[in-house]
């Protein structure tokens, strides 16, 4: 049993010389075992070893007896030895857990306390085969993906201000096989009483559904169940693999805003696309506890509903359709969308300031034939003698509207903002350069002017407008060009 325990370890790279490892001992078996084993692996390799025992206050008197015999052991065996109590049906009243929950938070807690206030790099706790089984049907029963179906891993690094890194030495190791190693070295350990009732759904995994599988189906039903679980992990960390590929190619976010555009993701096979919905959320709220699959299946859905159409997640999360997006964001985080603004008249040639960072640098000039028309989207020239009113810098009113073509066409701002997908959302808050009613440019959304301004063969005068940042720059506005299909 030694012998298999350390080469896991090893082969596992869970520990190494100069660690310092904080051990979880309940005084069940698992956990007595697992100080035994790494108390003799401390023989072999340079590690510090420190044991930490929780009492939960629930089994009075029994628990206080369990401590004691943890205390005793770790004394006769030379480990220090630290012991926190906590009133565990009360925390999970007060903060709305289950026990169990309230159990493993404070127990862990308790792990990382001794490891800051000791300077230890490595938590390791008991779980074994037996474990992995209970969770993997848990996790079957209660409806969840391939990830929690893939089981325990034999180490993870824990999230907070510290590097922790979580061990399982016994993962290997079937309970019948540590109860026998117990029994050959002589080595007693303690039952704990609320483990034989059926109180906790674990409880009755363990007592009722796989002691029947193992005694009546199956005798290997623990090694089989913990193959496949292996071999579902596998599966998840190619599709993780992948769906991170995907995340990095199809997502865009700032400021607590995710977008990803709809075709692209729907390029990608389906488990990849839900797998980026599922990083999204988590990347917004730190977890997925009680995300499901049918709150995936919702954004998803999004990608053939209409714009404007939205589902709510938990946590406060909000995702809705935009033109050619998909956007998810906690709900009282709206969408930054540029303020709308005072009309401002455009100084004619000057330096006009719009906003706080904006800016419009304007100057008249003779047209000369075979003057080149600035290419930047950020510089337009306009035939100034078309010009019939003081040009304004201002957001939409009713009554907008701009020339389309050549032949004097128009049409109202309203269809333009539909036909070139601006959001709902941010068309009054759209920066205008306007004479009268008729817009003449909108600048940043697209490079596109109204065709009744622009230069031609019978110009005389030039309007040059450069829109300008406030160091000096052409402006880049929070809103990216709108590929209109034609050029201007």
């Amino acid at each position: 049993m030694y012998d298999k325990v350390f080469k896991y370890v090893l082969d596992n790279n869970l520990i190494e010389n100069g660690d310092r490892i904080v051990a979880g001992v309940s005084g069940g078996a698992d956990s007595v075992c697992l100080l035994n084993i790494l108390d003799k692996i401390s023989k072999e390799l340079d590690i510090r070893l420190t044991a930490v025992h929780i009492n939960h206050g629930i089994r009075g008197a029994e628990a206080d007896r369990d401590e004691e015999f943890v205390r005793g052991l770790c004394k006769a065996w030379g480990i220090d030895f630290y012991s926190f109590s906590y009133d565990v049906k009360k925390i999970a009243a007060d903060e709305n857990l289950t026990e169990e929950e309230a159990g493993r938070k404070v127990r862990y807690q308790a792990f990382f306390d001794v490891c800051k206030k000791h300077d230890c790099n490595k938590v390791a706790v008991a779980h074994n085969k037996n474990d992995n089984a209970e969770t993997f049907l848990f996790n079957l029963f209660r409806g969840s993906g391939i990830q929690g179906l893939a089981g325990m891993k034999p180490s993870r690094v824990t999230d907070g201000e510290r590097r922790i890194v979580l061990i399982r030495p016994l993962l290997c190791a079937e309970r019948k096989e540590i109860e026998a190693y117990l029994m050959n070295e002589g080595i007693a350990y303690r039952t704990d009483s609320t483990n034989l009732a059926d109180d906790y759904s674990r409880n009755k995994i363990r007592n009722r559904i796989l002691s029947y599988v193992v005694g009546e189906i199956n005798s290997q039903a623990i090694k089989n169940i913990n193959e496949a679980s292996l071999k579902l992990s596998e599966a998840w960390d190619y599709i993780e693999h992948n769906t991170s590929v995907a995340y990095m190619k199809l997502v865009e976010h700032e400021e607590g805003i995710y977008r990803i555009r709809t075709d692209r993701l729907l390029l990608e096979p389906a488990i990849i696309q839900k797998g980026v919905i599922r990083h999204i959320i988590e990347s917004i709220t730190g977890r997925l506890k009680d995300i499901e699959a049918k709150h995936i299946e919702a954004v998803l859905s999004l990608c053939s509903k209409q714009v404007g159409k939205y589902v709510q997640l938990p946590y406060g999360i909000i995702a809705e359709r935009e033109y050619d997006n998909i956007v998810i964001h906690y709900k009282n985080n709206e969408i930054r969308e540029n303020s709308p603004i005072e009309p401002v008249l455009l100084k004619i040639p000057g330096k006009t300031l719009i906003k706080s960072n904006i800016r419009i640098d304007t100057e008249v000039f003779e047209y000369k034939k075979g003057m080149q028309i600035p290419k930047n989207s950020c510089i337009k020239w306009f035939d100034y003698d078309k010009i019939k009113n003081a040009v304004v810098v201002r957001n939409r009113k009713e009554g907008d509207y701009l020339c389309i073509n050549s032949s004097g066409g128009i049409k109202k701002l309203k269809d333009y903002f539909i036909d070139a997908k601006i959001p709902r959302k941010s068309r009054d808050s759209q920066l205008l350069i306007a004479d009268g009613s008729h817009i003449i440019w909108i600048p940043e959304v697209s490079s596109r002017i109204s065709e009744h301004y622009k230069v031609d063969e019978n110009t005389k005068n030039i309007l040059s407008m450069k829109l300008m940042n406030m160091e000096g720059d052409y402006y880049v506005g929070e809103n990216k060009s709108i590929d209109t299909g034609r050029e201007d």
